[in-house]
């Protein structure tokens, strides 16, 4: 079974080597919707190291403003022309995972797919660097292990789905799909979110982004615009539940965050 993840990248080289190592050591290959970088991401995903495994690549020139809605329906584009039986929607800052020890992604959405189910949806976990920095060009699971269970609805973040449905998550705002009917797992994966690589990083990641006007009076980016940046500095790592090791898959899913940390 042929399972392809969709990114879309922009100036992200501190994180793309991770993510996409992550995404080939777990049984996938990848689609690519470059949207202006203008950092080394191209010779990143070109590398004789990854492009065996890339299964398309679209470019969406950068406007000046962050249109979220324009890439969305880039990769629904580049996706319809690849032959695939799943597709997984993720960012270069986002590892996933299931729950069970040992058991690689593609092995986790095979299992679901014999179950019969056709979306899986995500718990994410936000990992905020207090006790040092993110890791470029790092093996396996990051070593930061403070994190926090957010999660404003459920089901929240559907980012894995069976192609031959022809489901959209445009409406959805690249968290919820649409279209036809599709069963949903009751399992759900994990979602490593590393938001900031640092507190400097966060600081200045939202500080100056401009976002479609018209996204923005629709509510998405909502938590993003307009945040003063003293709300960036970073909670007390005591107030951060932490992984005995990185690389454990039982998280603390007990009163779920609301809201990030910056909107309190």
């Amino acid at each position: 079974m042929r399972i392809v993840a969709i990114l879309a990248v922009s100036d992200e080289r501190f994180y793309l080597a991770n993510c996409l190592s992550h995404l080939i050591a777990n049984g996938l290959d990848f689609a690519i919707v470059d949207n202006g970088a203008s950092d080394e991401c191209a010779q990143i995903i070109h590398s004789g190291r990854f492009s065996p495994f890339l299964a398309g690549y679209s470019q969406v020139p950068f406007t000046g403003a962050f249109s979220w809605e324009e890439i969305l329906l880039a990769q629904e584009r580049l996706l319809r022309t690849i032959d695939a039986d799943w597709h997984l929607l993720l960012a270069p800052d986002e590892i996933m995972h299931s729950y069970v020890s040992g058991e690689t992604l593609a092995d986790a959405i095979t299992r679901i797919d014999r179950e019969g189910y056709d979306v899986v949806n995500f718990d994410e976990f936000v990992f905020l660097p207090v006790d040092g920095d993110y890791m470029p060009e790092h093996d396996g699971f990051q070593p930061l292990r403070r994190y926090y269970y957010y999660c404003p609805r459920s089901p929240n973040q559907m980012r894995a789905w069976r192609k031959a449905l022809n489901l959209s998550n445009i409406t959805g705002a690249g968290h919820l799909l649409s279209g036809s009917e599709f069963r949903l797992a009751s399992e759900t994966f994990a979602l490593r979110h590393y938001i900031f690589r640092n507190q400097a990083h966060a600081l200045y990641k939202y500080a100056k982004r401009a976002f479609s006007a018209g996204e923005v009076e629709r509510g998405w980016h909502f938590d993003r615009v307009d945040q003063p940046t003293a709300r960036f500095v970073f909670p007390p790592a005591d107030e951060l539940h932490c992984l005995t090791d990185a690389s454990d898959r039982e998280f603390v899913r007990d009163h779920p965050r609301k809201a990030h940390y910056w909107e309190d």
